[in-house]
């Protein structure tokens, strides 16, 4: 391991008597001052590491899940945000807001001033007020450099850059090699207490200087604590995994709420919020391919596939990842960038590592494919084997890639050649699920969201309409009163 901070540079395995004599100025040199605290920190990590960190981030993000195709939407969130980062502690830094497209509710920061917000975190608001609140609490995740702490704690005592990040096999050696390859993992960390408490304080004071109603941000900590309850154990708000809870957060905010001398000319800006949130998709967005029982089907690139028993799945961006529940085997659906199967099967087996066992020109299911089995060995010297199907489909060339240890190959690769083989067209009658989108709408006479449920033809439940207006099932709303409720598209 080689940590670098100044003029100093402990490589190699030092004696330990070496590494104390040297810890008092390895110390004082990686020391910079935390911007919100006027306090002195370790960091090992300048701003420009920083910004590239949060770069990679933003990658990474953009690669997995996808940001919502609606400029209008991403433009109104950075309205909200960029006022409050701009008269933040760290004005200067490239701040940028983005819209997940996921259907899950989180929000999260990577260094460098780069915010993300879902689609579904906005579902669940009710005002730009709300909104004000929980992008501030990411700004000042970002100001108070609470993600390059934590990175700097884990290159001093532990040496390792992210704790739980997958690490990749080609890891440069060294701190700068480090800093530029590592960025995918920093979506990965969680806050501790001090650093949400913080956070939620910063957030607080932000959006009060930005003059929205504070009293509007505890709502949001309730909203996702009746998530959370709704669960019954099962998957938690990507919020709450991301950020633990350091307590009662919605008492917390109402506190500071409450020391404000006065609420006249603060803002919720209720109306302009939910004018931007009509037509937003609501929920997952089947257009993007979605998981039936045991096959995975994409209405829009009319594809299919059949998914082995119990295997997990995941439907990123620009690929679709299927693993085995112990690990043991994997599966992996990418498009390819060549004009036709066999070139991408060529580009394949050229690449250096790879040992090609067998390859060969083929149709699945009617599709002209060309498939090439192959061995490989990781960095750690881990044996591999595997196969990738290069199939044509609608103008297109998708990698169909399976992989396993050699050690497994007798009891896996068959279960993978048998699933990379289900790949075929859709029927061209298939039925798929339909997109469901939010729908703004002003009560004509008092409602209940059992009511709205009933009217909406099944595109939403009374308890999605309960979760996303903050409002209790049988609770009458008020004639008069703007609320969301959901139609298909």
């Amino acid at each position: 391991m080689l940590v670098t901070a100044g003029m100093i540079s402990l490589s190699s395995t030092p004696e330990p008597m070496r590494i104390f004599r040297y810890l008092p100025l390895l110390l004082a040199a990686a020391c910079a001052t935390n911007p919100v605290t006027g306090r002195r920190e370790l960091s090992f990590i300048s701003e420009a590491q920083e910004i590239e960190l949060g770069r990679q981030s933003m990658e990474q993000a953009r690669q997995q899940t996808g940001f919502v195709d609606n400029a209008a939407l991403t433009g109104y969130v950075s309205s909200v945000g960029m006022p409050m980062a701009r008269t933040s502690e760290r004005p200067d830094l490239p701040w940028e807001f983005h819209v997940m497209d996921d259907a899950s509710i989180n929000a999260f920061a990577a260094p460098g001033g780069f915010i993300f917000i879902t689609r579904g975190i906005l579902a669940v608001m009710g005002s730009e007020a709300e909104l004000a609140g929980v992008l501030g609490h990411e700004i000042g995740h970002v100001t108070a450099k609470h993600t390059v702490n934590q990175i700097s704690k884990q290159q001093l005592f532990t040496g390792v850059f992210i704790a739980g990040a997958i690490a990749k096999p080609d890891l440069a050696q060294g701190l700068p090699g480090q800093l530029a390859q590592a960025g995918a993992g920093l979506l990965l960390l969680s806050y501790g207490r001090d650093d949400e408490r913080q956070s939620d304080e910063l957030g607080h004071r932000y959006s009060l200087h930005a003059g929205y109603d504070v009293r509007e941000m505890p709502k949001t900590f309730a909203t996702i604590q009746r998530v959370s309850e709704r669960s019954d154990g099962g998957r938690l708000p990507g919020f709450l995994s991301t950020h633990p809870d350091p307590g009662d957060r919605v008492a917390a905010t109402q506190a500071w709420a409450d020391t404000v001398s006065s609420y006249t000319g603060l803002r919720t800006d209720r109306d302009d919020f939910l004018n931007h949130l009509d037509g937003m998709v609501f929920g997952q967005d089947p257009r993007q391919g979605y998981f039936d029982n045991n096959r995975f089907l994409h209405p829009v690139l009319r594809f299919q596939f059949d998914v082995p028993a119990d295997w997990q799945g995941a439907n990123q961006a620009v690929r679709v990842v299927l693993v085995e529940p112990n690990g043991q085997a994997q599966l992996e659906l990418a498009g390819a960038q060549e004009a036709s199967a066999g070139a991408a099967a060529q580009a394949f087996a050229s690449q250096q590592g790879i040992q090609v066992s067998a390859t060969g020109a083929t149709r699945v299911n009617g599709l002209a494919a060309h498939a090439v089995r192959f061995a490989a060995t990781t960095s750690q010297g881990q044996a591999l084997v595997g196969e990738a199907m290069f199939i044509e489909h609608r103008g297109e060339v998708y990698r169909f890639l399976g992989l396993t240890l050699a050690a497994n190959a007798n009891q896996w690769m068959g279960t993978l050649q048998s699933a990379i083989r289900t790949f075929a067209p859709t029927a061209a009658n298939q039925q798929f699920r339909r997109v469901r989108e939010l729908d703004i709408v002003t009560l004509s006479s008092a409602s209940t969201v059992n009511r709205l449920a009933s009217q909406s033809g099944g595109a939403a439940t009374a308890e999605e309409l309960a979760l996303i207006n903050g409002v209790q099932p049988g609770e009458m709303m008020p004639a008069g009163r703007r609320v969301k409720t959901v139609r298909y598209r």
